[in-house]
């Protein structure tokens, strides 16, 4: 898996492709990044699959779609597909390129924050099925190209997705968090970090069976937002809250101060006000892909750049959960 971080890099894909040769060339996307970004790829041939914007494309209803067309087209095991979008779409990409014919060559093209510093970047795909992610595979991509000019087009919401993401980085890290005190903004290298701190633990880990299992800090939350939401909770938002229940839940059971996990997602204005019942969440997380062996277990903070995985009981999780929701009343 190679790489790339730097403005302008999106300019190097046509020379990329011309030297991989593949027979054809599928660039999937959403149509807000084909109305503000198309003409990025200049003139590229390729066969473009435009699907609507947001987290309800990522089903399997969409991969038919693409599948279908691909067979359409006279795709074959020598074609390349490229993923030119956000979380979902480079999600929704991969899976496709990992599973038609069973596995096609795999360019990411990510254009917002949470896609760049996390989900074009581990080798993870997946669709929506029952659940978040529920349905998927680990497939490398040949080349990742993050180019942070996509980012100036981004709306406020998708900033703030991405600040979720962001945060969490920064409670796994001390020199991200470090870093983001110190700039209080997002610039290249702030993106080259979080994608070298990635980088180093999917390199120990690449299929999530140790120490991987720390990047999911916050999300057994987030995801039974999102499935509770109807996926109008946006993910990163949602990791959000989960790194709040997660500070709160460390607190009881290891005396962990959240205020400077709290004091970070404020100064990045990542609020949200729930109005699911406690059970609801509990219920919704019992459905996670992260539920092992019919146990509830959580990544947990115990410092800046210290966290472990634990296995929490349900009353106590329950517990946290009305804490949580009380506290916003």
């Amino acid at each position: 898996m190679d790489i790339k971080i730097g403005r302008g890099t999106v300019s190097n894909l046509r020379d990329i492709v011309d030297e991989m040769r593949p027979y054809k060339v599928a660039v999937i996307t959403d149509s807000n990044v084909a109305r503000l970004h198309m003409e990025a790829l200049g003139d590229l041939k390729a066969v473009h699959i435009i699907l609507p914007p947001g987290e309800r494309a990522k089903s399997i209803e969409a991969a038919i779609h693409i599948w279908k067309k691909m067979i359409s087209e006279e795709f074959t095991r020598k074609s390349l597909v490229i993923g030119f979008g956000g979380g979902v779409i480079t999600d929704l990409a991969g899976f496709v390129a990992s599973t038609f014919m069973r596995g096609l060559p795999l360019i990411l093209l990510p254009t917002t924050l949470i896609a760049q510093i996390d989900a074009a970047i581990g080798g993870k795909t997946g669709i929506n099925f029952e659940g978040k992610n529920i349905i998927g595979t680990f497939y490398s991509p040949e080349r990742i190209l993050i180019d942070p000019d996509f980012l100036k087009t981004l709306p406020p919401e998708e900033w703030k997705n991405g600040y979720g993401e962001l945060v969490k980085y920064a409670i796994l890290s001390r020199e991200i968090y470090e870093m983001l005190w110190k700039k209080k903004d997002v610039d290249e290298e702030v993106i080259r970090l979080c994608v070298n701190y990635k980088i180093g633990v999917v390199k120990e880990d690449m299929r999530e069976q140790g120490k991987r299992r720390i990047l999911n800090l916050g999300h057994t939350f987030a995801h039974a937002l999102e499935k509770l939401s109807g996926y109008t909770i946006k993910h990163g938002i949602a990791v959000a809250q989960g790194l709040r229940f997660a500070g709160i839940l460390s607190r009881k059971l290891y005396g962990f101060d959240p205020a400077p996990l709290n004091s970070l997602l404020d100064a990045f204005d990542i609020s949200l006000s729930l109005s699911f019942k406690p059970r609801e969440i509990l219920s919704a997380m019992k459905n996670d892909k992260k539920f092992w062996y019919g146990k509830m277990v959580f990544v947990l903070p115990m410092d800046i750049g210290r966290v472990i995985i634990e296995e929490v009981q349900e009353n106590l999780i329950l517990e946290t959960l009305e804490d949580m929701l009380c506290s916003q009343v």
